[in-house]
């Protein structure tokens, strides 16, 4: 990102989001390359709901993201 880094820019959306006292916050997927425990951990801490590294298949991320619609946990 040419502005600021995702996790960057996830503790802004989740601040945003506090400051409006949001009842239903975003989901955030990170979609990295990078599978380090380290970044892992800086991602939640962030406020990341999940975290997959590359490569992610088609149909793993499209089940994740039909579930998130109906509110089941990924």
């Amino acid at each position: 990102m040419p502005i600021m880094t995702g996790l960057e820019a996830t503790r802004e959306i989740r601040s945003h989001e506090r400051a409006l006292n949001t009842k239903d916050p975003a989901m955030i997927i990170a979609l990295t390359g990078v599978g380090s425990a380290a970044i892992q951990q800086e991602a939640f801490a962030s406020g990341v709901d999940l975290f997959l590294t590359k490569p992610v298949r088609f149909n793993e991320l499209s089940d994740i993201l039909k579930k998130s619609t109906v509110g089941e946990q990924f």
